[in-house]
């Protein structure tokens, strides 16, 4: 919050989304930090996207950008973003952020998002990331598009990807402008040994709007982990559903994934034998 209020740039309005979480005590004490701050809370826990929602609903201002709680906006995050609004009536905005995590720092994106390409590439091939915190997003249009409620994963992809296909244009900002803070929370989806099972249930709902090959490249590189394997019989099964969305490519894929793993254990087997 008090990243919020130190930006260069003031905002109209600080809204705050409490989603039915704990320290309610110190949530009503950041409405006396200064600005325009208004609490909204939740009755129940509803997740990431309804909260958001829920916080778009209300705003009154003619753009919308969102901070998650265990994120940081850098004091010229908005100002920098914005000052190109007057060339760009019309565009959503993001930038490039820095990935934090066990006390490392990394950029999040190594180089920009071709603008020409739909952004599904730049997400699941790319490894890249439009990062929530790091949005501006005409209000009109997110009131009209919103976040997809229920998602457990990728609600930002989600989100941006619809936004596109809603043909709302991107301005990206390559300087990172924001610190994306990612815990080790147990509770965190992707942490949990079947997270892949909410990417496939995204998939199905995306199926169409994003191309197979995509879904099936991101799955067979980033899903299949040591911790999934150890949940064989879903794995399997969410694998089979990921190669029909197109079985040529999708056994193609498959195949690169398992002869991945076996490079991997070879060069694992020859490091224990060496003792490098």
């Amino acid at each position: 919050m008090q990243s919020v209020l130190d930006q260069t740039w003031p905002a109209f309005e600080i809204i705050l989304v409490n989603d039915s979480g704990a320290g309610r005590p110190e949530i009503s004490a950041l409405a006396q930090l200064g600005g325009n701050i208004s609490i909204i809370d939740h009755s129940r826990n509803s997740g990431g996207s309804v909260a958001r929602n829920t916080g778009i609903d209300a705003a009154q201002g003619t753009l919308i950008a969102f901070i998650d709680a265990d994120d940081l906006w850098y004091p010229t995050k908005l100002e920098t973003q914005l000052d190109v609004d007057a060339d760009h009536h019309g565009s959503f905005f993001a930038s490039n952020c820095m990935l934090v995590r066990k006390g490392g720092r990394r950029l999040c994106n190594a180089r920009p998002p071709d603008l020409d390409r739909s952004l599904s590439t730049f997400l699941l091939r790319e490894g890249g990331a439009l990062q929530t915190s790091t949005l501006i997003v005409p209000a009109a249009r997110a009131k009209e598009i919103g976040f997809r409620a229920g998602l457990k994963r990728h609600q930002d992809w989600d989100f941006v990807l619809r936004l596109q296909q809603a043909g709302v244009p991107l301005v990206y900002q390559h300087q990172a402008l924001s610190d994306y803070i990612l815990g080790d929370n147990p509770d965190r989806v992707s942490l949990q040994k079947k997270g892949y099972l909410a990417t496939v249930e995204w998939f199905k709902l995306t199926k169409g709007q994003v191309s197979a090959a995509d879904q099936q490249y991101y799955f067979f590189r980033h899903c299949m982990t040591l911790k999934s394997l150890r949940t064989p019989v879903s794995l399997t099964i969410a694998a089979l559903h990921v190669i029909a969305l197109s079985p040529v490519n999708g056994v193609k894929e498959a195949m690169g994934a398992v002869w991945r793993g076996l490079v991997r254990s070879r060069r694992r087997e020859l490091a224990d034998q060496t003792g490098l």
